[in-house]
C-alpha cells in the first residue's frame, strides 16, 4: 500500500492543486468540475474560518483531497487508483469534528468512495439529491430572441461587479455574495468574462444571468450559478441568457455543458430550475447521495 502524505491547505495555490486533480479525474462519472472548486471556495468571504481543508500526495502527486465544512459536513475527491486513500480521508474528518452526527455526499457514480463509506460504518441519509445534468453542444447555436429593449451580453469587467452582484442578490435573497467576493471569482481559474454572461433591462439593469466555467482539456462546460431577478421571471430570461452563454462556449470548442441542481430543499417546492433546463435540452445522467454517521 502506497502511504500518502497529507498537508494542510495553505493558499490559492493549493486550490489550483485541487483543481488539478479534479480537472484530471473529470469524467461524467465523477462529482466535481474545475468550476465548482472556484466558485464555492471565492462566491463568499469570511466563510474561511469554518473551513479545513488537507491535500494528499504520493511522489509529490495530488491523489485526494478533503473539505470540511464545519461543523458536520464533507466534501472529498480520491483518484480510483488511490482508493485506499479515501480512508485516510475519513479518518482525518473524524480527528477534525466534534459533533456527534457527520455528514458526506458523493456522486452515485463513486463506487470506490461509496464502498469506503460503507467500510466506515455510514449510512445512506434520506435527504433530496443533487441533480446532474448534461447537453451536447452539437444542438448550438441556439436561436435566441429577447423581449424588447432587452439584450444579452457578457460582463466588461469589473466595472459590470456592481450590476452583477445586485442581479445575483435578487436571485438568491439571501445571499452573502458581496462586491469584494465577485472579484475574488473573476480572479479565480478558470473565469473567463466572455462566459459570464447577462440580461440587460432597457433601464440599464441586470435581470438575468448565467455563468459558464469551462475546462478547456475535457472540453466540458459548468453552468455556475445561473438566476433571474423575481421581478422579470415568467419571462424566458433564463433560458436566453443560458442559451446565449452555451453558444459562446461552444465557440470555444467544449463539446459538452453540464449543470447541478436539486429536487427539492425544506420549506421549497419543486424547483423551476430543472424545467428550465429540460426545456433548454439538458438530460439528466447522475445525482448525489448523502451518508451519515454518528460518533
Amino acid at each position: 500500500m502506497r502511504k500518502a502524505i497529507r498537508r494542510a491547505y495553505t493558499n490559492s495555490n493549493d486550490l489550483l492543486r485541487m483543481q488539478e486533480l479534479t480537472r484530471a479525474l473529470w469524467t461524467l462519472d465523477a462529482n466535481y468540475h474545475i468550476g465548482d472548486l472556484a466558485w464555492q471556495r471565492n462566491r463568499h468571504v469570511g466563510l474561511e474560518e469554518n473551513w479545513i481543508t488537507a491535500i494528499w500526495e504520493v511522489n509529490g502527486k495530488t491523489v485526494a483531497w478533503g473539505w470540511i465544512e464545519l461543523p458536520d459536513n464533507l466534501i472529498f475527491q480520491v483518484d480510483p487508483n488511490f482508493y485506499e486513500v479515501a480512508m485516510d480521508v475519513l479518518d482525518w474528518f473524524d480527528e477534525n469534528i466534534e459533533t456527534n452526527e457527520k455528514k458526506v455526499s458523493v456522486l452515485d457514480k463513486e463506487t470506490h468512495l461509496i464502498s469506503t463509506l460503507q467500510d466506515a460504518l455510514y449510512t445512506p441519509l434520506k435527504e433530496a439529491p443533487y441533480i446532474l445534468s448534461k447537453i451536447s453542444l452539437d444542438r448550438c447555436p441556439f436561436t435566441v430572441q429577447l423581449p424588447d429593449k432587452f439584450i444579452g451580453r457578457h460582463l466588461q469587467g469589473p466595472k459590470d461587479i456592481q450590476n452583477r452582484v445586485t442581479v445575483h442578490k435578487a436571485a438568491f435573497h439571501p445571499s452573502k455574495v458581496s462586491e469584494e467576493s465577485y472579484l475574488n471569482v473573476m480572479n479565480a481559474f478558470p473565469y473567463d468574462p466572455s462566459l459570464d454572461w447577462v440580461i440587460e433591462s432597457p433601464n440599464g439593469e441586470f435581470v438575468a444571468f448565467c455563468l459558464i466555467w469551462y475546462d478547456e482539456e475535457n472540453k466540458v462546460g459548468l453552468l455556475e450559478p445561473v438566476g433571474t431577478d423575481p421581478r422579470f421571471r415568467r419571462m424566458g430570461l433564463a433560458s436566453s441568457v443560458c442559451k446565449l452563454a452555451l453558444n459562446e462556449l461552444r465557440k470555444k470548442g467544449a463539446e459538452t455543458a453540464i449543470v447541478c441542481t436539486w429536487i427539492e430543499r425544506p420549506g421549497k417546492p419543486h424547483p423551476d430550475s430543472l424545467y428550465l433546463y429540460k426545456s433548454i435540452g439538458f438530460e439528466q445522467y447522475a445525482e448525489t447521495k448523502s451518508f451519515h454517521r454518528s460518533k
